[in-house]
């Protein structure tokens, strides 16, 4: 059994980016809800990949799949010319974010058989339309509004457990 570690609030866990991403979270999860395709799942995570598509909900009453938020990486940008705080001043950061989304796709039958082409056709139009509700997410949250944004590509993801998705990372500089 794992002891909970304290819960923090955004701000008190980094003042910078603590905030930006569980906005940007909110507005995922928004965005989805708001579309009627909300996710079982949809989160801040923490780890070096995206969250296994293993634990990718088929069904939960209105929803299905999985949606986050991640944290990829934050780069230092030190500038010592527009410093006037001295060296501690000159440093900003860019930030990798990633947000994601995973939802259940047809699989191989019990006799081995794989799944009939209106069936993959059904998963890859559901997949394509969660993409576009990923890059709106992004595009349209007001947490990233006063920060420099560069988007990355959007990737499909999976199948892998019986599920697939798109994944779309941002680079954030503050």
């Amino acid at each position: 059994m794992t002891t909970p570690t304290k819960q923090l609030l955004p701000g008190d866990a980094d003042p910078l980016w603590g905030p930006v991403l569980t906005s940007l979270t909110t507005c995922l999860c928004a965005t989805l809800t708001a579309a009627g395709r909300p996710a079982c799942a949809c989160c801040l995570v923490w780890g070096a990949g995206p969250p296994s598509h293993d634990w990718c909900d088929c069904d939960c009453g209105d929803g299905s799949g999985q949606a986050w938020v991640r944290l990829v990486r934050l780069d230092p940008i030190v500038d010592y010319g527009a410093a006037s705080g001295g060296r501690c001043g000159a440093w900003r950061m860019r930030a990798v974010i990633e947000a994601g989304i995973s939802r259940c796709v047809a699989v191989a039958g019990p006799d081995g058989s794989a799944p009939e082409c209106d069936q993959r056709e059904a998963d890859a139009l559901s997949a394509l339309a969660d993409a576009r509700l990923l890059r709106q997410a992004i595009a349209c949250c007001d947490a990233l509004a006063d920060l420099r944004v560069e988007p990355d590509t959007m990737r499909p993801t999976g199948p892998q457990g019986g599920c697939a998705g798109a994944i779309m990372q941002i680079t954030v500089e503050a």
